[in-house]
């Protein structure tokens, strides 16, 4: 019995001695390796495994210039549809001035324009488009643009109008309402105020 206490007493021992052997080499190992490594000039570029096959490719540079064509054909693209882009934004924004809002209205409450083209009076087409200048904080107003009503007929708003400066209202030159070729000047009718 006390063989065996003894032989399992200097197993154990031998285990426990390895143990703090290994645990210290290996860490004798890590540390060294961690060293080496800080100590070493060329950390920021760690040297190149060298391969069978070369690291660099042996083949020409494409040439820029030989699809000139094809690179003309995407610049004039893209520019168009920046210059389209721009316009619609611009179109927009004319659309949504309160000079548009208030003639708008004034023609839906104009009994000559519902005569000629019903109720339910807004702009005509898929995308409302307004020409022509439409500034009024410089005063300058020549815009036209095509509306249509119920009659299923199209019409041409022209107005016309400038002010000397901010502090006096717009003087209305041309107001007036195309139909089938035929223009009636709305001035006649009514007149109303722009802001």
């Amino acid at each position: 019995m006390l063989s065996l206490y003894r032989q399992t007493l200097v197993g154990s021992n031998r285990l426990i001695a390895s143990r703090l052997f290994w645990n210290t080499a290996s860490r004798t190992k890590v540390s060294q390796a961690i060293m080496t490594r800080f100590a070493s000039t060329d950390t920021a570029n760690p040297p190149i495994q060298q391969h069978d096959k070369p690291l660099r490719i042996d083949r020409e540079l494409p040439d820029p210039r030989t699809d000139r064509t094809k690179m003309a054909a995407g610049f004039f693209l893209f520019s168009g549809i920046m210059v389209t882009a721009l316009a619609v934004i611009f179109n927009y924004e004319k659309t949504e001035n309160p000079i548009i809002s208030t003639t708008l209205y004034q023609l839906r409450r104009s009994d000559l324009t519902r005569n000629l083209l019903g109720e339910n009076i807004e702009f005509d087409g898929m995308i409302p488009w307004v020409y022509g200048k439409l500034n009024p904080v410089a005063g300058q107003v020549n815009i036209r643009f095509y509306i249509k009503g119920d009659k299923n007929k199209s019409g041409e708003i022209k107005l016309v109008a400038d002010r000397a400066n901010r502090n006096q209202e717009f003087l209305i030159h041309e107001w007036s309402l195309t139909v089938d070729g035929k223009q009636v000047d709305l001035l006649d009718e009514n007149t109303f105020l722009l802001e």
